[in-house]
């Protein structure tokens, strides 16, 4: 079973890989880098306005505490077909399951650890605290979380594979204990916690079936949640989309008129509308970029996050120009490629200046008085939106029909 996992663990750190590749594309890594600079810049601003004692502070790092440790579930690589291939093995699953842990375990430490090293500044300007032994809670915590997905994986009914008592009740408890007693207490309940599932978890063997039906299920979730993520950035064809009428956006593409020179206009125009997964993926990208922008204030950081939003959002517009070109029909339209690409750029030309003017509203309320900051976004968002539509995506487009 270990060879199994291996094997799995391959393939899946192979396709991780693929995908990784596409999103940190030169472009967007560009653009990060920008953003981390700024937030580093604006955290340290934030920094030096604190002081110790500040109330809000342990609340705030336990909500931010108790997010982290939502990050990472326990993977196991199931597959739909293995409840019948692997039924015959089922005592040996325990196994299998354990290679999961290790390998869950090894990522869950280091979301943790970076978290808590980014956190680190904040809590010593604002609180006494015992990093180290917060660090171990923190550490213990996920060791739990993950040991009860382990139980989860097998047919046994108890408390400690329940989600809401181990992933959100045991981590406000401990963390409240650390934040208001002492460090030290907070540690030792998350270690009572531990050696508890650990304890439980030790029954489990090859007597015990697997609920196979909730641990694909499981794995299945796990992995939407991280193909969705790459589906922000990049196509990612396990991510599916279906098609909604959405009658209430008549009104929009109902002003295209029926004449033969805007058939492409058309279909990108409904195309884009009716398709949930890109117009999903437009207004999710839309709304984070608008919620970052409304509480994010000062001289640069507002501009380079709105025209990375922008960016982003137009670039992963572009590929739906190759959305019709599987429909026979098209080819034999009497309407050039010409035609085709000004239609298209039309349609993110709109779409992005709908984003472009809620991002300059958002820093307009966020940076009210700042007038340096508000005239710079438009004048920035207005040559990006000009450079990205007229050359930007022009050149795409062309290399792409080169190496077709």
């Amino acid at each position: 079973m270990n060879s199994l996992f291996k094997n799995r663990l391959s393939s899946h750190l192979t396709e991780m890989l693929k995908y990784l590749r596409l999103v940190f594309n030169d472009y967007f890594v560009l653009a990060l880098m920008f953003m981390i600079g700024g937030l580093g810049y604006y955290y340290s601003g934030v920094l030096k306005s604190l002081h110790q004692g500040t109330w809000w502070a342990a609340l705030l790092m336990i909500v931010i505490f108790t997010a982290s440790l939502q990050l990472g579930r326990l993977a196991t690589l199931l597959e739909d077909p293995d409840y019948v291939f692997w039924l015959p093995k089922e005592s040996e699953m325990h196994r299998y399951f354990k290679s999961g842990f290790n390998y869950s375990l090894v990522i869950a430490i280091v979301v943790q650890v970076v978290v808590w090293f980014i956190s680190m500044p904040f809590m010593v300007r604002t609180m006494h605290v015992q990093m180290i032994f917060l660090l171990i809670s923190l550490i213990l915590l996920k060791i739990t979380w993950l040991l009860s997905d382990y139980v989860r994986k097998f047919k046994i009914k108890t408390w400690l594979a329940n989600r809401t008592i181990i992933r959100f009740c045991l981590p406000i408890i401990t963390l409240v204990a650390s934040f208001y007693i002492n460090s030290i207490v907070g540690m030792i309940i998350s270690i009572i916690f531990l050696l508890t599932l650990m304890w439980y978890a030790r029954k489990l063997s090859g007597n015990v079936p697997v609920d196979w039906r909730d641990a694909i299920d499981d794995e299945n979730s796990r992995m939407h949640t991280i193909y969705s993520f790459f589906n922000l950035f990049t196509d990612v064809k396990e991510i599916g989309g279906s098609v909604k009428r959405r009658r209430y956006l008549d009104w929009l593409v109902n002003r295209i008129k029926p004449k033969a020179e805007n058939t492409y206009l058309y279909l990108y125009a409904h195309g884009i509308i009716r398709d949930t997964e890109m117009s999903g993926l437009f207004v999710r990208l839309t709304v984070i970029g608008l919620v970052l922008l409304l509480f994010v204030s000062g001289t640069w950081l507002p501009i380079i996050l709105a025209v990375l939003f922008i960016y982003l959002i137009g670039f992963q517009l572009v590929p739906f120009y190759y959305h019709f070109d599987d429909n026979a029909f098209v080819h034999i339209y009497p309407i050039d490629q010409k035609n085709q690409l000004r239609s298209f750029q039309i349609v993110i030309r709109d779409m992005l200046m709908v984003t472009a003017i809620l991002f300059a509203i958002a820093v307009a309320i966020a940076n009210w008085g700042n007038w340096t900051t508000i005239g710079s976004v438009i004048i920035v968002e207005v040559i990006e939106l000009i450079g990205f539509i007229y050359w930007y995506v022009p050149s795409r487009l062309r290399r792409a029909a080169i190496k077709r």
